[in-house]
């Protein structure tokens, strides 16, 4: 995957904690957060060390990251999460084993070559907080408030497509919602070229049944594909910098 930095796109792994192999894969991890694809290693040995140093009796890796919690998780590689500016750091801009770098068009006229956020990117990065915010109520048993943040964190990322394009107002819900579906699913411009629409029927459902009690694992699916959701919003929003901008009514 990748994320809009300072005008390029750069590799990021998005980090799951937290799943089986056993009972069936009964255990899905769940993203604590999406790190550059140089800092992973990084990640690896922190979790390794740390698993290894206070681990209990028998205690297996997922019984672990269990037990230590996501939020304790995340505050591990919150600062790994950083991309430094690319006259500091070039490699960043680079995936492993290609030597290519990504750049989206994303600066205008004017604009020096600084970090440069969009209110696009600002809103699809609180929207991913709102996915990780999500699954801390999950995990504290929390289902009715799990299910509205996901919720709401989809409609975030729809949003932040809608501002892009200059359609996000008003924004309210059904609003949103409407305006999404015409401009960005109608049009095809939301479809993956492998699966279609799938990723955008998560989130249709997600507004239908928005209002309806979900169980744990219902609303533990619904994270899952909120997370997936905004996934696909970063890959749209990335796709959209390549395009001359666009006004829409």
């Amino acid at each position: 995957m990748s994320r809009v930095k300072n005008g390029y796109a750069v590799p990021h792994f998005q980090v799951m904690l937290g799943g089986e192999w056993e009972h069936n894969a009964g255990s899905y991890g769940l993203a604590i957060g999406a790190v550059p694809s140089k800092r992973i290693p990084e990640v690896v040995d922190r979790f390794t060390v740390r698993y290894m140093n206070e681990r209990e009796a028998g205690e297996t890796f997922t019984l672990f990251i269990k037990r230590i919690g996501k939020a304790e998780c995340k505050k591990m590689v919150d600062d790994l999460m950083i991309v430094p500016p690319h006259d500091v750091a070039p490699e960043f801009y680079q995936d492993w084993g290609d030597a290519r770098e990504y750049g989206v068009g994303d600066l205008g006229e004017g604009e020096c070559a600084g970090e440069v956020v969009t209110p696009a990117e600002f809103q699809l990065t609180a929207a991913e907080r709102e996915v990780f915010e999500a699954q801390l109520h999950l995990e504290r048993g929390e289902v009715d408030a799990a299910v509205k943040t996901a919720y709401e964190a989809m409609s975030h990322g729809a949003l932040a497509l809608l501002k892009h394009r200059n359609i996000g107002f008003p924004e309210d819900a059904e609003s949103v919602m409407d305006r999404f579906t015409k401009h960005f699913y109608d049009t095809e411009l939301f479809f993956d070229p492998f699966v279609g629409g799938k990723f955008a029927q998560y989130y249709f459902q997600a507004h239908e049944r928005r209002a309806i009690p979900h169980n744990f694992e219902q609303a533990h699916q619904l994270v899952e594909e909120a997370q997936v959701f905004l996934e696909a919003c970063h890959s749209i929003y990335a796709r959209l910098l390549q395009q001359p901008a666009a006004v829409a009514v």
